[in-house]
């Protein structure tokens, strides 16, 4: 799985070299190839974490691997990917003003309804243009294991407390926006 994911992003990135985009925004399906890569390559390795070591070992997964991941992905393609979200466990997860504003955005989509949130364009900040995308993530039944309520289990809760004292991360309920993938593409 992890080859297929890491072939997805290089046949992306090598698309983007190969049509010479310049100031132009790549197309949102490249973009969109880029993003699910990383998407399925994360779950894969929280799946893999948690069928080898148990939620616990979910917890590093989706902490430690999960920039890892975005970090490889985004030398593979030069743009900037991770994930981000309002309810930070890690400071790296915040996210800046266009992200908090397309995670509101979000929000009010997922409450009327809409099944899947997404947002892509192109925006000037600090006088350079960049490419923006962002998908909502929506807490699945897997993510309630350390997000949720009641149902997180003492061991866990207990873990998650010594590593976020402070953890603003759970009380989710099944559907709700955990946060949104969101990728930076410099295009100046």
């Amino acid at each position: 799985m992890k080859r297929i994911a890491m072939t997805a992003l290089a046949l992306a990135a090598a698309m983007l070299h190969f049509n010479a985009w310049g100031a132009d925004a790549p197309p949102v399906a490249e973009v969109k190839t880029a993003a699910g890569a990383y998407a399925k390559q994360l779950k894969s390795a929280l799946q893999e974490a948690m069928s080898q070591g148990g939620p616990e070992a979910g917890i590093v997964a989706c902490s430690e691997k999960a920039g890892r991941i975005g970090a490889e992905a985004s030398r593979q393609t030069g743009w900037a990917i991770r994930r981000v979200t309002a309810r930070a466990r890690n400071p790296l997860d915040m996210p800046d003003g266009f992200e908090q504003a397309t995670l509101g955005q979000f929000e009010r989509e997922i409450a009327g309804g809409k099944e899947d949130a997404s947002r892509y364009e192109v925006v000037e900040e600090g006088g350079v243009r960049y490419a923006r995308f962002m998908k909502a993530i929506r807490i699945e039944a897997v993510c309630l294991t350390c997000h949720g309520g009641g149902e997180v289990a003492p061991g866990v809760a207990k873990r998650l407390s010594e590593l976020y004292p402070h953890d603003p991360a759970r009380g989710y309920k099944l559907g709700d926006l955990r946060g949104a993938l969101s990728i930076k593409i410099k295009l100046d």
